[in-house]
């Protein structure tokens, strides 16, 4: 099997109508394909197709996957086999063609390009933009051998837009991509950063409460403490005083009693001594 040259190439697609319309862009051995109108993103707003107009962008996000339909019908000879890929300049900003590198012999149709962009950036195209690279190559066939992409029946007979099937097994669910895994990291960080400060304010808080509550325990304490030794001087002094009162009440008292004592011997020495003189 070997690959056809630049001529060869262009002599197959005007002599077979293997490429239609044919803009005569084979560079290299390669026929230059273009981004059709049909496009499809898994991020786009409301899962469907979006139709493009001449030279309207489609962009591509980080992350994200893509089915885009070339402008250009394919018709490939059943003696010839097809190799597609994306243009390195576009390859370089990280698109990746993840539908497949080849065409089988005998199929007739748009190409449909399942597409990844594993960049960092976004990614645009334009319709009717030069996107893609078909090359051709011989296939040696047994004598009657013919391809099955003449039954009607075939899945991708004739395919001439972008099957719902395709797009269904997209949309479905969330695409686990690094970028979307990561963002799902960064979006897990910044809740754990909040739940961690909440709780670091609720600790605080707690402390705070905490420090509060010893605090105004000290100064309970410390009240009682310092209103029972008030107490206890108060009581002590009371006491004290109250002694010296009883004590000074007992020495009057016995003053009185030794003062009516006197005054019971003069009554008693005056009586004598009247008795006395009346003799």
């Amino acid at each position: 099997m070997g690959y056809l040259g630049t001529q060869k190439v262009k002599k197959l697609i005007l002599s077979q109508n293997v490429i239609e319309p044919n803009n005569g862009r084979v560079v290299c051995g390669a026929y230059e394909l273009s981004l059709g109108k049909e496009v499809f993103r898994t991020d786009s707003p409301n899962k469907k197709k979006e139709f493009l107009k001449e030279k309207e962008q489609v962009v591509i996000n980080p992350g994200q996957f893509a089915l885009l339909l070339t402008y250009e019908t394919v018709n490939i000879p059943e003696d010839k086999i097809a190799f597609i890929s994306i243009k390195a300049g576009i390859k370089l900003k990280g698109l990746v063609n993840v539908s497949g590198f080849h065409v089988d012999p005998g199929y007739k149709g748009n190409l449909i390009f399942s597409v990844y962009n594993a960049g960092s950036s976004q990614i645009s195209l334009s319709a009717g933009e030069p996107c893609f690279l078909i090359w051709f190559a011989d296939l040696i066939l047994e004598q009657g051998e013919s391809s099955e992409y003449d039954k009607e029946n075939h899945e991708h007979f004739k395919q001439d837009s972008i099957p719902t099937r395709y797009i269904d097994s997209l949309a479905t669910g969330e695409i686990a991509s690094p970028n979307i895994l990561s963002k799902k990291i960064d979006d897990n960080q910044k809740e754990l950063d909040k739940r961690i400060s909440l709780i670091e304010k609720e600790q605080t808080a707690k402390d705070y409460l905490v420090k509060a509550a010893v605090g105004l325990g000290i100064i309970i304490v410390l009240k009682f403490v310092f209103d029972w030794i008030a107490y206890d001087n108060g009581f002590r002094k009371g006491y004290q005083t109250k002694q010296k009162e009883i004590s000074a009440d007992s020495i009057t008292n016995d003053l009185l009693f030794q003062k009516k004592r006197l005054l019971i011997e003069i009554d008693s020495l005056t009586t004598v001594r009247d008795t006395l003189r009346n003799r």
